[in-house]
């Protein structure tokens, strides 16, 4: 696939330029390490049934990334490791390694078991992760425009094979691009080639009003989401708070409510790691288990959780989404790409219904708290809303309420407006961070309040 900036879109006024660049990402059924060495691994694998403790996976990475700083400086990053996880009755064992050699593998798979013989495998390949041509020369040449001393462009991509007794997948995501301005703090991830990539870096780098205007703090309002900004909003008031962990442990809001209506909207939700062109995609999950989309939502009704093979055993739901931050970290229940069906209504038509309220354009962060079921959203862009017209420009202010009666707020005039969020990629759950992925229409919520 081949996508071309925009030259119109590249930067909000000076320099146009075209570039053509070219979609980078593993092939399938090209992994990063020998199959046949893979399949030994398997074998051996299969040897360790009945072992106390029980053998899990192992997990095989190899990532890069590559950053372009203002003045062009380049910096390159590479790791790889491995690492093996083993069954006791009452808890996980987690064993990683930096290396991916035959020897670091054999040593992680003989911790608990000698049954396993690691035959010497062929050296893994270099890592043949790079940018595609013509990135460097677009990221320093957008570097250099930005003015910006802290700029930076990162060129991400990873790839993984998960080998259980059972055989082995390789996990395939796609090649990310992440661009911070430094001191404003904005930042924008992407699918590296995605089409709109041009026209959301003018976005990126329009500049704020001249003159904002601020809510008085315990103000409350009606607040649109628009601009794909709902997505950010549903990822932390349904998508979090779906995630097995939460829901077995009793640490969320939603545990429970398996089957009840959270909403009057019609609101279908969707997690779906299969949409290749959001962040958050992947080929299978970091347990080995293949990708397929989780109905969340349906007219608004809660269907199903996300999990992990661990909270799924528990009889929570079923396996898919287990993630790792990297190598060295455990899977855990995590969102891939949160998809909201299109509803009928014109989002102008929506703002026009309002005499008072506000417009969200674009959120910098979203957090929520689940034993307090309170829910931040931190506004970076927007308007005030008169009599159905956008009037004053917003200045960045913070909205909240509590997970339960927003959701119960959302208007059942659903947005014609399916929209991929930019601005929210990095998802950070207990300290870890994973790319994530939202679309999503203009949503109504009736009410919530200015911090």
């Amino acid at each position: 696939m081949v996508a071309a900036w925009p030259a119109d879109s590249t930067l909000p006024k000076s320099g146009r330029r075209l570039y053509h660049v070219r979609v980078h990402q593993p092939a399938p059924g090209a992994p990063p390490f020998d199959p046949h060495w893979l399949d030994h691994l398997v074998a051996g694998c299969r040897q360790l049934r009945g072992t106390h403790p029980r053998f899990e996976d192992l997990f095989l990475e190899r990532r890069l990334e590559i950053a372009v700083a203002a003045g062009c400086e380049v910096a390159s990053c590479c790791s790889e490791g491995a690492a093996a996880r083993w069954r006791f009755p009452s808890r996980w064992a987690v064993h990683a390694a930096a290396g991916v050699s035959s020897d670091a593998v054999a040593a992680l798979m003989s911790r608990y078991s000698d049954r396993l013989k690691v035959l010497p495998g062929p050296p893994p390949p270099p890592l043949d992760l790079g940018p595609p041509p013509g990135w460097s020369d677009w990221a320093r040449d957008m570097v250099g425009r930005i003015a910006d001393p802290g700029a930076t462009i990162r060129f991400l991509v990873r790839t993984a094979v998960v080998i259980r007794r059972g055989g082995w997948r390789h996990a395939v995501s796609p090649a990310l691009v992440r661009m911070e301005t430094g001191s404003a703090g904005t930042a924008l991830l992407a699918v590296w080639g995605h089409p709109r990539l041009g026209a959301w870096i003018g976005d990126l780098l329009t500049p704020p009003p001249s003159r904002p205007w601020n809510p008085e703090a315990g103000l409350r309002v009606p607040v649109v989401f628009t601009d794909g900004t709902s997505g950010p909003v549903l990822h932390e008031l349904v998508g979090h708070l779906a995630e097995g962990d939460l829901v077995a442990e009793g640490r969320s809001p939603l545990t429970g409510l398996g089957g009840a209506t959270l909403t009057e909207a019609a609101l279908d939700l969707v997690d779906d790691p299969r949409r290749a062109d959001l962040p958050g995609a992947f080929s299978c999950d970091d347990e080995g288990v293949a990708a397929e989309a989780v109905v969340v939502l349906e007219g608004g009704r809660l269907r199903s959780w996300l999990c992990d093979r661990d909270t799924a055993a528990a009889g929570v739901g079923l396996p898919g989404r287990g993630r790792r931050a990297d190598w060295r970290s455990p899977p855990a229940p995590r969102l891939s790409n949160l998809i909201a069906g299109a509803g009928t209504v014109e989002p102008a038509v929506i703002e026009s219904g309002l005499s008072r309220g506000l417009v969200v354009t674009r959120l910098s962060g979203a957090t929520v708290d689940p034993v307090s079921s309170r829910t931040v959203l931190r506004v970076e862009r927007g308007f005030e809303l008169r009599n159905g017209r956008r009037r004053r420009a917003l200045g960045p202010l913070e909205l909240t309420g509590s997970v339960t009666e927003i959701l119960a707020g959302i208007d059942t005039a659903i947005g014609n407006d399916p929209t991929p969020d930019w601005r929210l990629g990095w998802c950070v759950k207990n300290g870890l961070p994973l790319p994530t992925g939202s679309e999503a229409p203009t949503l109504l919520i009736r009410h919530l309040e200015v911090l």
